[in-house]
């Protein structure tokens, strides 16, 4: 198939490339926006149009209402939507011949929303899930064409994370491009278990060191991965008088940095930033 990729990332359009391509499928462009560029961090639109050197072409849209006439434009079979900040519209939905799919980093229909990923690590959940989905009218309410899991409880880093999410995303492609391409309309969404993941509130971005120390690594893993919105994000905290973000930490001093006192004992803050 003919695929356009429908993303805000640089490092997703780069693996999904590479995937769909030992698939047999023929990556064709990448559609994206200037639109919600903090929600992902700091890939720039310059990344993404770099990407045109594999080959294929870069169309950026510059409201939503551009969506479906450059998808048309891309003349690509399906597209493949991962990490985008903005609602498709409906007249967008219906420009390719077999649709849009999306992919979803959770179990759907739980944790629907730009944050699940977030949610997931603060709330300690022990596997990451993920849903390749049918794009309908509404977030993550389409027909179910993939779903899968992969263990997180022993990830320290926001990398660890994304590798495996990225494994699991790549194990799951074949099962749901296969079934597109054969023109299955895919399973509803269970009426229940539905939830909500939203962006994090303010105040959860500072760091209270009355917490236990399991609760305060999730809090700073979980900013790592964390779809953002602007204004403060974390997790953040006043060492030796200054304000950092706490990029990384550990329970035991194997690797030095700065311990600090929790409720239950210490945390060792192994990689800071000025905040």
């Amino acid at each position: 198939m003919r695929v356009a990729l429908i993303s805000r990332v640089a490092r997703a359009v780069s693996g999904l490339n590479s995937v769909l391509r030992g698939l047999g499928h023929e990556p064709v462009g990448v559609l994206t926006t200037a639109l919600g560029a903090d929600r992902y961090g700091a890939d720039t639109l310059g990344a993404i149009a770099e990407q045109a050197a594999a080959g294929f072409d870069v169309v950026v849209a510059a409201s939503p209402s551009r969506i479906g006439p450059l998808l048309a434009a891309l003349d690509a079979d399906v597209a493949l939507s991962a990490a985008f900040p903005l609602l498709i519209p409906a007249d967008a939905l219906g420009v390719l011949r077999l649709g849009i799919v999306n992919t979803h980093p959770s179990l759907l229909p739980r944790y629907r929303g730009p944050n699940p990923i977030g949610w997931t690590v603060r709330n300690g959940d022990r596997e990451l899930g993920y849903t390749i989905h049918r794009m309908d009218r509404d977030f993550d309410t389409g027909r179910l064409l993939a779903q899968g899991t992969t263990p997180i409880h022993d990830a320290e880093q926001p990398q660890d994370i994304f590798g495996r999410m990225f494994a699991l995303l790549s194990s799951l492609l074949p099962e749901a491009l296969a079934r597109v391409e054969a023109g299955d309309p895919g399973d509803p969404q269970p009426a229940e278990g539905a939830s909500y993941a939203g962006f994090f509130e303010p105040e959860y971005a500072e760091i209270d060191w009355a917490w236990p120390r399991a609760e305060i690594q999730r809090q700073v893993v979980a900013w790592g991965v964390a779809a953002r919105r602007p204004g403060p994000h974390g997790a953040l905290a006043t060492v030796e008088r200054r304000r950092v973000r706490v990029l990384r930490v550990r329970d035991d001093d194997a690797e030095g940095g700065t311990p600090m006192r929790c409720s239950d004992g210490p945390l060792w803050l192994v990689a800071t930033e000025p905040a």
